[in-house]
């Protein structure tokens, strides 16, 4: 429906989240994190996988317990990657993830978009999340 006064929105700066983790999985500090449809956090490589939303700030260890029993602090801040094969005109290309750990500039079958190039300097390949 249009607006008709203003109107009072809640923010937040999308950098940073707090994510329910599936049963059975560990999520290692520094790497990407994904979610099935239920919202559950999971590796890049999960069977349920929808979507890469960033990466693990720090370890989640939900081994032993049941779906939502752990949370996982996510964050969308650039991050250095392991990424062969790029220079500056890599910069923008996709990045897909073939598992929480492993990018490639190509997508090989299936695999989850992670971001893309932010930069490549003199320390590496940047990951801009999406």
């Amino acid at each position: 429906m249009a607006a008709s006064n203003d109107i009072e929105r809640v923010t937040r700066s999308g950098l940073f989240a707090a994510l329910p983790v599936a049963a059975s999985t560990v999520l290692f500090g520094g790497t990407q994190v994904a979610v099935t449809a239920a919202g559950l956090a999971v590796k890049p490589d999960h069977a349920d996988a929808v979507a890469i939303v960033g990466w693990a700030r720090e370890r989640a260890d939900n081994s032993a317990g049941g779906d939502g029993a752990v949370r996982v602090s996510v964050s969308k801040e650039m991050l250095q990657i392991p990424l062969a094969g790029t220079d500056g005109s890599s910069i923008n290309q996709p990045v897909y993830a073939a598992d929480d750990n492993t990018y490639q500039l190509t997508n090989a079958g299936g695999e989850l978009q992670a971001g893309t190039v932010g930069f490549v300097d003199e320390t590496g390949v940047w990951l801009k999340a999406l």
